[in-house]
């Protein structure tokens, strides 16, 4: 009887570890994790393979959930836990005894957990690697990149895998330059530590802050980080947009807009310039943090197919709000529409005592770099 190999199960486990504690380089590690969920010999075993790779992969969950949810104390863990568990199904289901249909079913299950419904808690994906390998490629450097774990599995094409990938992964990495942010473009690195419950007046000397940097900058282009708003009305817009007049200045702020017929809001970017724009909603809020689907009042709304990108200053700017830099969807979807700049904000003050803006700021630049574009950070620490 086929029994589990635990060998495989603790490199897994060491795998997902060494691969998201923020290193770029390191993330290709994580294409090794497919080929040893494969190549159990129980499906059982498949699945203990792939959880415990999430579950080394994502332990900075525990910490945040711990500064979201203080009243869950050691329930943190389950949370963890969970998390894990999910991702780990497609890995479960799609896994066979069957070798020549391992190949395809190794793909399958790498691209289960990067879109919906998975992807809401779609990280630590191999996907990522794409940009630390093949910069500049773009969908051909995805496609290498998620065929690459199904070409290893087979002793026939392994070697030739192997090769193949790492003389593209030199040549095109050799050619890589990094890319600097368009001329006139400004991100603000903010230090906002609201009081809760808010307070109107904090609120208002936030604002004023905040508007005053606007004011007294020179780039024409401005990025606040993500929440340097926290509530968007319609007299906060008469607010911001007075103080760009006459200007020519375009900002993009950070805010929740408030969601009309609605008690939900959506994570936003708002452009504020002399020509109105629409917003740009987040894709995937902090699920059960932000996003609460159980509860109809005070969360924020999940977008998951709308547009992410915007045209201002003669750019198409993608933008990946704070916990989407750690997935595939969003940036996939913001892909298809051909962006010219990356645009990145955050609020790091939820997760300052812990690996997930280090491993943030990798995924960023992995993007940028599969898709050769320019980057701008605008972080709230």
């Amino acid at each position: 009887m086929a029994t589990l190999s635990w060998s495989r199960v603790t490199a897994a486990g060491a795998i997902g570890f060494a691969a998201w504690q923020g290193a770029l380089w390191a993330i290709p590690l994580s294409i090794l994790a497919p080929c040893l969920i494969a190549t159990q010999p129980t499906r059982v075993a498949a699945g203990a393979t792939s959880f415990t790779y999430y579950a080394a992969a994502s332990v900075p969950v525990i910490a945040v959930a711990e500064v979201y949810w203080p009243s869950l104390g050691q329930r943190s863990i389950l949370l963890w836990i969970t998390a894990a568990a999910i991702l780990s199904l497609p890995w479960m289901i799609s896994w066979t005894e069957r070798r020549s249909r391992r190949p395809w079913t190794t793909a399958a299950a790498v691209v289960l957990s990067a879109v919906p419904p998975l992807c809401i808690i779609g990280w630590a994906s191999p996907l990522v690697s794409a940009g630390a390998l093949f910069p500049n490629s773009a969908w051909l450097g995805l496609a290498a990149t998620l065929a690459l774990p199904s070409l290893l599995l087979s002793g026939r094409t392994r070697g030739t895998a192997l090769l193949t990938a790492a003389v593209a992964s030199f040549l095109w990495n050799i050619q890589s330059k990094s890319i600097s942010a368009p001329h006139g473009w400004q991100a603000e690195t903010t230090c906002i530590h609201r009081q809760q419950p808010a307070e109107d007046l904090g609120e208002f000397a936030i604002e004023e802050r905040l508007q005053n940097a606007a004011i007294f900058s020179r780039s024409p282009f401005l990025v606040f980080p993500e929440g340097a708003v926290r509530r968007w009305t319609a007299a906060t817009d008469e607010f911001w947009r007075a103080s760009i007049t006459g200007s020519g200045k375009t900002l993009l702020v950070g805010a929740g807009l408030p969601i009309p017929g609605a008690q939900n809001y959506n994570n936003s970017i708002v452009i504020v310039s002399e020509i109105r724009r629409a917003e740009v909603h987040q894709r995937i809020p902090v699920p059960g943090g932000m996003w609460t689907p159980f509860r109809r009042d005070g969360g924020f709304a999940l977008n998951l197919f709308a547009p992410g990108t915007a045209d201002v200053g003669g750019q198409r700017i993608a933008i990946l709000i704070c916990y989407e830099q750690l997935l595939v969807w969003p940036i996939l979807r913001s892909a298809i529409e051909r962006p010219t700049l990356l645009i990145a904000v955050s609020n790091e003050v939820w997760t300052a005592n812990t690996r997930i803006p280090v491993i943030q700021k990798s995924c960023v630049r992995a993007w940028a770099r599969l898709f050769g574009l320019p980057v701008l950070s605008a972080i709230n620490s």
